[in-house]
């Protein structure tokens, strides 16, 4: 998949399904997130609910556009905060946007599209591209 604009329509098509569907995914996310990766539960412990929802719709902003992706945009602003001040991981980051793949894919189930899956894999490799310079 080349071509990004594709990519983040197919990506939002998906959310738009799982919200008519589901609603709100942060819990299930977040869920799905500590199970792939017990140290960002310890880490986010104190978290609490409207953080996480906070958290969630800025990662959607960055499976939605572009710009976040940019020399000093919002992803590099999140690395340099999280990674060097909260001892996040790059692999947190990486079982974070796998936790939302995984629970489109599971919760719409026989609906989820091989397209949709090409373009979340190949959105989170774009993304983890940057976070894996930090």
């Amino acid at each position: 998949m080349t071509d990004t604009v594709d990519e983040i329509a197919l990506i939002s098509v998906s959310l738009e399904l799982y919200a008519e569907r589901h609603g709100d995914m942060a819990h299930r996310v977040y869920k799905r997130f500590f199970e792939l990766n017990p140290e960002a539960a310890a880490l986010m412990e104190y978290s609490d609910e409207f953080m996480r929802g906070r958290m969630s719709a800025s990662m959607l902003e960055l499976f939605l556009s572009d710009e976040h992706l940019e020399p000093g945009g919002y992803l590099t602003w999140e690395l340099e905060n999280h990674i060097k001040a909260y001892s996040a991981t790059t692999a947190m980051y990486e079982s974070l946007f796998q936790s939302m793949r995984d629970v489109l894919d599971n919760d719409l189930g026989a609906d989820w599209r091989s397209e949709w899956q090409e373009a979340w894999a190949s959105r989170i490799g774009r993304i983890m591209e940057h976070v894996k310079q930090f």
